[in-house]
């Protein structure tokens, strides 16, 4: 429900009816399902894990976008994960996804931490330098807010077309070891080869003569 400014005006009681029936103020949706991309090195810089190609969330009230939020991964799985920030009421919303075209480029887990320790302490998105291209929406869904029901606001992160994460070089497979050489067999030692057959003919024609 949304609040004419006139009610705002109102005196006695019927301007406290008016004013408990108002919107209440912005309430935290989680938004459940956000993918995990861990850290990873390269070459000996330890990198912060993210979606190559993040997602945009926006909550459309009709054609007003009410809120928006740049959706990049989780690093790790026991994360908080990001949240919606939209009016305590009961509405009806639209909510929209679309997948970035152009990728986020990786940064250091060091950069990463500084960046956005300045843009919170700013007030501002941690996501905000990050330009997110023309974003092709492949999901749009309904979510109806009740005033008061914080679980109403929860909405889950349907996985995008692409959903690759930023990757180290993986380092080159080991060689194969050699095949071990077969252990000799018993017929193979009595065998001997040639020159043991030769030497055991000579044998036998000795023991003949002597007989």
């Amino acid at each position: 429900m949304r609040c004419s400014p006139r009610l705002f005006g109102l005196s006695g009681l019927l301007g406290l009816a008016s004013l408990s029936a108002c919107a209440g103020p912005p309430t935290p949706g989680l938004i459940d399902g956000v993918p995990v991309c861990a850290d990873f090195d390269l070459g000996r810089t330890r990198m912060e894990g993210t979606l190559r190609h993040p997602v945009r969330m926006r909550v459309m009230d009709g054609k007003t976008p009410r809120f928006k939020l740049i959706v990049s991964g989780l690093r790790h799985a026991n994360d908080p994960g990001p949240r919606t920030l939209i009016a305590d009421d009961n509405a009806d919303y639209s909510v929209e996804w679309a997948q970035c075209a152009n990728e986020r480029a990786p940064r250091s887990v060091a950069d990463a931490a500084h960046e956005t320790g300045k843009a919170r302490a700013g007030g501002r998105d941690p996501e905000t330098g990050y330009d997110c291209g023309e974003a092709v929406v492949y999901k749009t869904e309904k979510l109806v807010t009740k005033r008061g029901n914080r679980a109403s606001h929860t909405v889950t992160f349907p996985a995008p077309p692409e959903t690759s994460c930023w990757k180290g070089d993986a380092p080159p497979a080991p060689a194969p070891a050699p095949a071990p050489a077969p252990a000799p067999t018993a017929a193979t030692v009595l065998d001997g080869g040639p020159d043991a057959a030769a030497a055991g003919g000579d044998g036998g024609a000795g023991d003949a003569g002597a007989k």
